[in-house]
Formats: structure tokens, sequence, C-alpha cells
């Protein structure tokens, strides 16, 4: 008798244990749709959390009393008409990580509601950062704040009062370092604008000109230049002549159309810049080097010599093609026709061409 019983209580409370897990999980009366307008911050930045309550039908419920918590920061505020709130956490040296908010909600009718939503807050971990936040806490600042006669029972406390007061003392030299660091790049940077501004009175007051890209003094600065760069500078000299006046004109049809000073100027210079990639190409495609032109006269001069011999020998009615004239550097070199080696030395190398049928081809010395 006594086991049926046991066994009938047991079996009430298996049944009776999902009823109770369901009387507990109700919906929320309020729903708060909320986000952190800002996120993600840095230190030092205040998180502004903003949002709506509405009921279970999409209503917005106005005059709401909301409770936003982060950390040791809580906030009061009401919602407006419309159902919305905002307001601004504190503004603190927050350490890198993610940070939870706590919102909830709760009107004169006992209607309550509660979200958690987070947000970032980015930058590096700095020493000082880090120590000031160990000391924001609320236990840090009542040890921070006692006397060590606070302690003279409880030993514990004492450890901890030593701690949080040595702690301290490295923050402070830590703050002194940083505040020195920051002086230091202060000095510098007002250094600079001060150099900034005698450079630009400098060049204001010498006014400078465009610089010259004709004339007798641009002659003699490019028979000056030595001849293995002086095409490559001239090529060079040339492309920032015309960027310059294809800027100019871009400028003028800007002003001429109504457009602003500032517009015009801005595509002036937009027009004048050249990137370092575009000026190296303009070198490579355009320079040839100089055995590369060489080789490039020799074909050409001796394509040239070979159609006048052959139209000299159709006019005087040869039948017999025995040599062939060929012009190198001025000078005129009379080979066999048909088969003909010679060696020509070009900037100290010698390159050797044959004549084989009428046509002339470099001898790869490989």
């Amino acid at each position: 008798m006594l086991k049926n019983k046991v066994f009938l209580g047991l079996f009430t409370v298996l049944l009776l244990i999902p009823l109770a897990s369901n009387s507990e999980a109700v919906l929320w009366d309020l729903q708060i749709q909320a986000n952190v307008e800002n996120s993600p911050i840095f230190s030092g930045d205040r998180p502004i959390v903003s949002g709506t309550v509405i009921d279970h039908a999409s209503k917005p419920v106005p005059k709401a009393t909301i409770n936003v918590k982060s950390e040791s920061i809580s906030i009061m505020t009401h919602t407006s008409q419309s159902g919305e709130f905002r307001v601004e956490l504190g503004k603190y040296d927050r350490l890198p990580g993610n940070y939870l908010v706590t919102i909830s909600a709760s009107t004169d009718k006992g209607d309550t509601g509660i979200s958690t939503i987070q947000y970032q807050v980015k930058g590096e971990l700095s020493p000082t950062t880090a120590t000031f936040s160990k000391l924001s806490t609320p236990e840090a600042k009542k040890y921070l704040d006692a006397s060590p006669e606070d302690f003279d029972k409880n030993p514990i406390g004492f450890m901890l009062y030593n701690y949080y007061q040595k702690l301290n003392n490295e923050y402070l030299e830590e703050k002194k370092i940083s505040e020195k660091i920051a002086q230091d790049e202060e000095k510098l940077k007002k250094q600079y604008e001060i150099e900034q501004k005698l450079r630009e009175k400098a060049i204001e007051e010498y006014n400078p000109g465009f610089g010259i890209f004709s004339g007798p003094q641009y002659d003699n600065y490019v028979n000056s230049l030595d001849e293995n760069v002086r095409d490559v500078v001239v090529e060079h000299l040339n492309f920032t002549k015309n960027l310059f006046y294809e800027a100019q004109i871009v400028r003028e049809d800007i002003l001429k159309n109504g457009g602003t000073a500032e517009e015009a100027q801005s595509a002036y210079l937009e027009k004048i810049s050249t990137s370092r990639n575009t000026i190296e190409n303009l070198g490579n495609n355009s320079t040839e080097s100089s055995d590369d032109v060489a080789k490039q006269n020799i074909i050409q001069n001796t394509t040239k010599s070979e159609t006048e011999s052959e139209e000299n020998f159709s006019n005087s009615q040869v039948k017999e093609k025995t040599s062939i004239l060929v012009n190198v550097d001025g000078n005129t070199i009379e080979v066999d026709y048909k088969e003909s080696i010679f060696s020509i030395e070009i900037n100290g190398q010698m390159l050797q061409f044959g004549v084989e049928d009428g046509k002339i081809t470099q001898i790869d010395d490989s």
C-alpha cells in the first residue's frame, strides 16, 4: 500500500513539473526594438542607445519608463508619444571589446519588457586605458578612498588596499609618460604647421612661374644634358608641357560654362597629377637603346639602298644582280648580293649581318 502511494506521488509530481514551467514561460507585455546608433565606437566616445517600445499589436507605447543599464551606468528616461526613446551613455575610456546593454520598460498598468543589445569598442589596448578601467570599479574606489587604519582587523582588506594603491601609482606613472608623448606630438604638429606657413609665404613672395619650355634658355639646358639621357628628359618635358596646357584648357572651359573656381581648380589639379607608374611607363615605352636604334637604322638604310639598287639595275636593264650597296652611318659598303657576311661595330659591340638572295638578316652570335 505504501509503495502505491509513493508511486502515485511521484507520478503526480512528474505531471505538475511541465505545467509549472509553462506557467512561467510568458511573453513580455512590451517589445523593445533598440540599437546603438554609433556602434562601433572608439574609447572615449559616448554610446548612443535609441529604440522604440511597442505592444503585441505593434502599436507604440507612450510614456513608458525606460531603464538603460551598461556596466556601472544606469539611466532612466521615458518614451515619447510615438513610443521612442534615446539616451547617451557616459563618456569613459572603455577597453576595446564588446559591451552589453540591458534595456527594461514598464508602464503604469504594470506591463513590462526587457531587451539586451551590444555594441563594439574599437582601438588599441594601451596600458593606461587598461589600468584606468581597473581603477574605475566601485571596489577599487572603495579601497582608494580608504586609509590603512580601516583594515587593522581585516588582513584581506589590507592586502586589497595595498594592491589598489600600487595599481593607482602605476597608473599615475603611465599617465605621466603618455602625457609627455602627447605633448611631444603636439609640439611636432605645431612646428610642422609653422614650417608649412613659412613655406607658403616664401612661395608667395618668390612667385615662381610655370617653367620655361621654349627659347634659348630651354635649348641651352637641353644641349647641356648627357646624350644618354637627353632624349628621355626631353620626352618628359614635352609630356609635362602638354599636360600643363591641357589642364589650363580644362580649367578655362569649366569657368566659361559657369563652374565655380573651386571646381575648376580641382579639375586642373586632377589633370596635372601624374602617378609614378605613368612616368616610368612613359620612359620605358618611348625610350629605345642606342643599339636598337642603330640596328633599325641599318635595316632601314639597307632596305632603301636595296630598293635604289634594284631601280638602277632595272633602268639599266641589268639581267643579273651581283652586288648590293649598304649604307651604314653615312658610309656606303658594297657587298655580294647572293651570299655575303659583313661586321659592323656599334657602341663597342660587333654585330654581324648576312645577305642572301637580296635579304639582310642579323646573325645571332649564340
